[in-house]
């Protein structure tokens, strides 16, 4: 099913987490109490979800606006201006349509008498008619009326009351009724220059009447051109005159838009045969210049629709990849498609450049290819001829040094390769992220990082929503380098150090990092801001000593602090001295504090109950402290409760991936070998077998009954495997 290029019409279908934004437009409109008009102006590009975030607010306000009584409801009002072909018909029109609303019977009287003078009122603004007179001239007429309404009976109403006297009637009457009227006028930019002054003009001089209030929406770069080339000037300058409250939409980041992306792109190829993808080939396809493509949520639209339509089509024909690529060049830089598609001789196949006329050939077709490239801005031209690089290997005997032989054509033709000759026509017979955090809200959490408590209680709070403390968790990283102040580092690291266990852990997949890989990533960012080692040691010497909730994101730390030395078995040679975050004896004295906090866990309970025991058992273990570790395994599993936490404590979770896309499939298992690093498998396996037959298991939480079902599973595999050796 395709999917319209359309705004959505509520905060339900709302993808980007943009509901909270547009409900502060609906908030700041509803709080506005004054009698004088006011301009609010909601300032955005092409394609960044004006129109979206207007209908949520106005959703929101009708929301808000159900307990008021009829003669306190805003009366909201749509006007499109660019329905009406020119200017003289525009202005006319729009107070027409301003008074067909107010005369509803449901509103104040005060506000259907507006509404009966405003037929009056649009009168002055009608254009004069043309109307030949019997001889060789022309005479104008007088404006000629039509019966529209009580409010405009004859001509002497317009003789007896100047546009003046109606104004000052019409001033009053609105000042006087109750309800607040908002006048929506969208898409100012799509008008042209004339008209769009004429839309400014209407609103800072004849219809800024008492409780109105306008919200327009536009390219404020767009508009701003416009005055400045039909009225000179500064075309910001006048703006500022007319809006007095700006709204700037925040910009839709890269990351949401990959995530649509992803998502949309998974949909679509989610039947796609395992050995029809090759996940190495798309990361290089998608890194050299398909990710540069998407700017916003419309070019996803686009892009997915064109898929689409046209991959139903030729799916199980091509390489899925080439397609998805050769797609994205075909909506976004058709022209480069239609170079490509004619000339089949100079992507396709290999290149020999073996002999000195070979060489005159290469030179001829580089001049081609140069040519075809350069149908793009000169800023995208590198990007894209690395893109059709990786695409058509041939391109790389052209630019580079590299050399495809036809044995390629092979693999390439088996694989329905673009750039195989064979499969390249194929490709031609057809011509196609919820969760946000604002950046005010961003700002807010950060202005909190001197204070330990009130930063880490605000992103518990915001872990409620597990999208958006993952989502700040990430956007965080753009912070580290120089946004947060040297002295907020050390209570932020603190905070997290101590909460890091309490939050989500993430999606995982080809595309993701889960949450304590990236608490990691913050720590190593924030620590590298200071030089010192013993100043990089004493911020997580503090944090591990005052940390009292988490316990697996200080063991995971100092584990990686340790890996950094050589140590965990790790493969990978220690890193010089000078990349060290802490020296080898800093290191010890982190590891004690680790230990130190692992027994507090171990005496009071909290430790059997870890879901990620197994690991900081592990850790314990490393750090030589096995003595310790069998008393408190033995003395855990003495009673049943004891030795269903501690098996449940061994479950662990791994993800699987398809080749064809990108969210993994989560299975739980238990390692036997890892079990039998700290209990003896044949005194313990009767007893869970006696407490899983037992009436009571059926009351043990779902971890603790999968957990029992899974260690059965290895158990039972273990004995076939006996039984077969």
């Amino acid at each position: 099913m395709f999917k319209p290029d359309q705004p959505i019409k509520s905060h339900k279908e709302d993808k980007l987490g943009r509901f909270s934004f547009a409900q502060s437009l609906g908030n700041a409109i509803l709080s506005y109490k004054e009698k004088d008009s006011i301009v609010i102006g909601l300032f955005g590009a092409w394609g960044s979800g004006k129109t979206s975030i207007i209908n949520m607010a106005l959703e929101h306000i009708d929301i808000v606006s159900k307990d008021k009584t009829d003669d306190e409801k805003p009366i909201i009002i749509r006007f499109n201006p660019w329905n009406y072909s020119d200017q003289n018909q525009l202005v006319t029109q729009f107070f027409k349509q301003l008074s067909v609303v107010l005369r509803r019977p449901d509103y104040a009287s005060d506000a259907k008498k507006a509404g009966e003078r405003l037929e009056t009122y649009a009168k002055f603004f009608e254009p004069l008619t043309l109307v030949p007179t019997v001889g060789p001239t022309a005479g104008i007429l007088s404006k000629v009326f039509k019966n529209i309404g009580s409010a405009t009976k004859n001509w002497g109403n317009l003789k007896s009351n100047d546009l003046s006297a109606i104004r000052a009637e019409l001033n009053d009457l609105l000042a006087k009724q109750p309800h607040k009227i908002i006048v929506v006028i969208d898409d100012i930019d799509r008008l042209n220059n004339t008209e769009i002054r004429q839309i400014f003009q209407l609103i800072k001089s004849l219809g800024d009447f008492p409780n109105t209030i306008y919200l327009l929406a536009f390219d404020r770069d767009v508009v701003k051109n416009a005055l400045e080339k039909v009225q000179g000037g500064s075309g910001i300058g006048y703006l500022e005159k007319v809006v007095q409250i700006p709204f700037e939409i925040p910009l839709i980041s890269k990351q949401e838009v990959e995530r649509l992306l992803f998502s949309q792109l998974d949909e679509l190829i989610k039947d796609i045969p395992k050995n029809k993808w090759n996940q190495n080939y798309w990361i290089n396809i998608y890194n050299s210049g398909l990710k540069y493509f998407f700017k916003n949520i419309r070019d996803v639209t686009r892009y997915i629709n064109s898929l689409k339509f046209s991959f139903e089509i030729v799916e199980g024909e091509v390489n899925t990849i080439d397609f998805v690529a050769i797609t994205g060049i075909q909506v976004f830089f058709p022209e480069v498609y239609y170079g490509i598609r004619d000339n089949k001789d100079i992507f396709s196949g290999t290149f020999d450049s073996s002999t000195e006329r070979d060489d005159a050939v290469k030179e001829q077709v580089k001049k081609r290819c140069d040519e075809i490239i350069g149908r793009v801005n000169e800023s995208q031209q590198e990007v894209m001829k690395d893109f059709l690089k990786i695409l058509f290997p041939k391109l790389e005997s052209i630019y580079g040094y590299s050399h495809f032989g036809n044995d390629w054509m092979y693999n390439w033709r088996r694989n329905c390769r673009i750039c195989s000759p064979d499969i390249f026509d194929i490709f031609f017979s057809l011509s196609l992220p919820k969760g946000e955090i604002s950046q005010k809200e961003i700002e807010t959490i950060l202005s909190l990082g001197n204070n330990v408590d009130s930063f880490a209680e605000t992103l518990l709070k915001l872990s409620e929503d597990g999208k958006r403390i993952i989502r700040f968790l990430e956007r965080l990283e753009d912070y580290t380098r120089s946004d947060i102040s040297e002295e907020n580092i050390e209570p932020i690291i603190t905070a997290l150090m101590d909460i890091g266990d309490m939050f989500p852990e993430g999606d995982s997949g080809f595309f993701a990092i889960n949450t304590p890989m990236r608490l990691l990533r913050l720590f190593y960012q924030l620590s590298h801001r200071f030089d010192s080692n013993e100043k990089r040691f004493n911020i997580f010497k503090h944090a591990i000593e005052k940390a009292t909730r988490s316990l697996y994101t200080i063991v995971h730390e100092v584990g990686v602090l340790g890996q950094e030395h050589g140590k965990f078995g790790s493969k990978e040679s220690p890193e010089p001295k000078e990349k060290l975050i802490v020296n080898s004896e800093q290191l010890e004295k982190l590891e004690k504090l680790a230990c130190n906090k692992i027994e507090n866990w171990a005496e009071d309970g909290r430790l059997k109950k870890h879901e990620r025991l197994l690991s900081i058992l592990f850790s314990w273990k490393e750090w030589g402290q096995r003595d310790k570790i069998n008393n408190f395994v033995n003395s855990t599993i003495k009673d049943e409760d004891g030795l269903i936490d501690i098996i449940a404590g061994f479950l662990s979770k791994s993800t699987s991936h398809s080749s064809s896309d990108y969210v993994g499939k989560i299975h739980w298992r238990i390692n036997i070998k890892n079990v039998e690093e700290f209990v003896d498998l044949k005194e313990i396996e009767p007893r869970i077998r006696k407490i899983s037959s037992s009436s009571n298991f059926e009351q043990l939480d779902a971890r603790k009954k999968l957990a029992s079902r899974r260690f059965f599973i290895k158990v039972n595999q273990l004995e076939w495997l006996k039984l077969s050796l």
